[in-house]
């Protein structure tokens, strides 16, 4: 029996990479998460990775992304209309539902503010388990993910 992937999601970043042509949301986003993942998934073979865009959708991290501006100043102030969060909740469900269907994961890492957790489903009933380092600030949360690359929980 192949042993089980694990499936990084990560949120989104104010901070991006310009240019006009399209990149994969993994290198489009630029933020501390994305560097982090990117210099430790290297040599990982294990990992799959999904970012959650803008509108708080998830994406399976090879799709093409153009550049967009982000909205606003800084990251942590934007608002999200309740029904916002409700409809990318419910798109999101069906994403994770179909990654999750065949049992090929056996944890989920989230690497994202608990604002945009709110717009995932509980993957937990899928019989995976939920990493989400919700305390602390970017260094401790940094420092999870790379020791959850690594293989160290």
């Amino acid at each position: 029996m192949p042993k089980k992937r694990r499936l990084l999601v990560l949120g989104p970043s104010f901070r991006r990479r310009k240019g006009e042509e399209l990149l994969p949301a993994f290198e489009r986003y630029d933020g501390l998460f994305f560097r982090i993942a990117r210099k430790y998934l290297g040599d990982v073979k294990d990992v799959d990775v999904v970012v959650m865009m803008n509108d708080l959708t998830l994406a399976d991290g090879e799709t093409p992304l153009p550049y967009k501006e982000p909205e606003g100043n800084q990251w942590g102030h934007q608002t999200m209309p309740a029904e916002t969060l409700e409809a990318a909740k419910r798109r999101n469900k069906i994403f994770l539902e179909k990654k999750l269907r065949k049992g090929k994961y056996s944890e989920i890492f989230l690497s994202m503010g608990k604002k945009y957790a709110e717009a995932l489903p509980d993957a937990s009933q899928h019989g995976v388990r939920v990493i989400f380092p919700a305390t602390g600030g970017p260094g401790p949360k940094a420092q999870a993910l790379k020791n959850w690359i690594g293989g160290r929980k």
